[in-house]
């Protein structure tokens, strides 16, 4: 909280909700702000001990209504419906003049309406969240404070907010070390229905339809390897979470189905009209545009992947895998994308962070004569 314009260096921070994302907002703001009194809200028991165990906290609690009215700057680490529940709890409690409000649910719109209703004549700021960034594990005990590394974090003003507290919970979150962007509301739903939630339709549509396919024809499933594979990975994402996103997202996704549908009948068009070089075009087009997106590898996970061409020989990994072993190298994943006799395998070894991911490709080309690239 600021006091006559200046910040002030004993905050007492409440992360609400020890999930990964919560648990690693709380291992970050720890580490850049030794100074703050971090505080932790969770339900469920073990969570909390592993918080206080693993010193990312300073205080936790199942009593979320004493911890907030103590508190200076309360993040809230929910899914959008359950961050207004507790929103429409805060709004009846005595809480500090001025305190400062975030969440760091998928979608924007939704929360902001409802805490400028909630806390309308009140003394509180609001500040919207969406750190975009994720893991393949879950919980507490997989927090990181190096999650948001290089992953955009976005902050959406609201009417209860000024262009200052946006920069007091960059502040507050600078150890995350996330590239912030200031976006409206709108603007964040918009962008994330087209570049996250309707893919995530797309993913499902595909693999429902393969499955209905395959009633008629059982080894379809067979064959749903590389593109299939990798179009539908992120059909097996929650289903309540992406129900609920879509929920609080509902026109920006049906317009993007919309405007998709015009697409997949345009081309349709073109298929059954055997215009061969429009629809060369089609695929041309989109490959140079593919080409050209600048694909941000902290978007979403914050993983970099190392792809490294290896013959088809049993020590070939173990020999890949021993130049890293004296660099002590943040390894996430190790993936082999195609493996057949007499050609090559591409190996795919995901790190956790840029300076890994580089030492890595380094040691690879002196090492070696393979073809490795990012």
């Amino acid at each position: 909280m600021s006091k006559g314009g200046q910040i002030m260096s004993n905050k007492t921070i409440l992360i609400a909700g020890l999930g990964l994302i919560g648990g690693s907002l709380a291992r970050a703001i720890k580490a850049g702000h030794p100074e703050y009194h971090v505080t932790a809200y969770n339900r469920s028991q073990a969570p909390r001990d592993f918080a206080m165990q693993a010193k990312l906290v300073d205080e936790v609690s199942d009593d979320f209504e004493q911890l907030a009215v103590a508190a200076d700057v309360i993040i809230l680490n929910f899914p959008v419906q359950l961050s207004i529940k507790f929103l429409e709890t805060l709004a009846n409690l005595p809480l500090k003049p001025d305190v400062l409000i975030s969440d760091s649910g998928s979608t924007k719109q939704e929360i902001i309406n409802s805490a400028e209703k909630l806390f309308s004549g009140q003394a509180v700021r609001f500040v919207g969240g969406h750190p975009m960034a994720g893991s393949h594990k879950t919980g507490v005990i997989a927090s990181d404070a190096l999650l948001f590394e290089n992953a955009y974090y976005i902050l959406t003003p609201s009417p209860l907010s000024k262009p200052e507290d946006l920069a007091e919970l960059k502040l507050i979150l600078s150890e995350t070390h996330a590239k912030f962007i200031d976006l409206s509301a709108a603007e964040h739903d918009a962008m994330t229905a087209v570049t996250s939630h309707f893919p995530h339709v797309v993913a499902a549509a595909l693999v429902n339809n393969a499955d209905d396919f395959s009633d008629k024809m059982p080894f379809t499933k067979n064959l749903a390897a590389g593109g299939f594979r990798d179009m539908t990975r992120i059909a097996e994402s929650s289903p309540d979470m992406w129900a609920e996103i879509l929920m609080s997202n509902p026109d920006n996704v049906v317009d993007q189905i919309d405007q998709f549908t015009d697409k997949l009948q345009a081309v349709k068009s073109l298929i059954q009209d055997k215009q061969s070089d429009a629809v060369w075009q089609f695929f041309d087009q989109a490959r140079k545009l593919r080409a050209q997106m600048p694909i941000h590898k902290g978007a979403m996970a914050n993983f970099y992947d190392l792809f490294i061409s290896i013959p088809d020989k049993s020590d070939a990994i173990h020999d890949v895998l021993g130049y890293f072993s004296c660099h002590h190298l943040s390894i996430i994943n190790i993936k082999i994308n195609e493996t057949r006799v007499e050609l090559n395998g591409v190996l795919q070894i995901t790190f956790k962070t840029k300076h890994d991911l580089e030492t890595a490709e380094g040691l690879i080309k002196a090492n070696t004569d393979y073809d490795v690239y990012q």
